[in-house]
């Protein structure tokens, strides 16, 4: 998925510019490691707390980039009909027709907005966000999702659209047949 794609370039090009800094730190010492003690000292420092950086970023990415606040939709292809769904969204509601369907079904979702952007963001039955898109007057955003498991997914708008932002939801209901 591009998302592991994109995981695995970014600790690639981390790595990379961590190895500059390492090659130009460790070139940098020995050229002025006749200047005295006191600077020798000072550069031992310099790179100690270096490493200890490098780790310390090493050990955020990993933790940020590892634990994305969604579940992934490895479905990379519809494996049946694709249902169409027209979704409009207007402050403060979401209009989504048709708002039913069935486990492994894919949904495409024909998502705009009447007035204001709006954040198109799909929930599971457990509250975790599984897909979302941008709802935007006078565009329309197609989104395919898979569901994998029935229930009721909720629909939030994830974009400050006014005053009634946090009321505007919607569900769609999954069943298994």
């Amino acid at each position: 998925m591009i998302q592991d794609t994109v995981w695995t370039i970014s600790i690639v090009l981390m790595a990379s510019l961590a190895a500059v800094f390492i090659w130009v730190a460790s070139g940098a010492s020995m050229a002025l490691a006749n200047d005295g003690p006191a600077v020798e000292s000072a550069y031992r420092l310099r790179g100690r707390l270096f490493v200890i950086a490098i780790v310390v970023l090493i050990a955020a990415n990993y933790r940020t980039l590892g634990a994305l606040p969604y579940a992934v939709n490895r479905a990379a292809e519809p494996t049946g009909a694709v249902q169409t769904s027209q979704v409009v969204a207007e402050q403060w509601a979401w209009t989504i027709k048709p708002n039913t369907f069935t486990v492994g079904q894919t949904a495409e979702f024909h998502v705009t907005g009447k007035d204001v952007n709006h954040g198109f963001a799909l929930y599971d039955p457990e509250f975790r966000i599984v897909a979302q898109t941008q709802a935007m007057p006078g565009y329309t955003n197609v989104l395919r999702y898979t569901f994998t498991e029935p229930g009721t997914y909720q629909v939030l708008c994830l974009e400050y659209c006014g005053v009634a932002h946090h009321d505007m939801k919607a569900d769609i209901k999954v069943t298994d047949h």
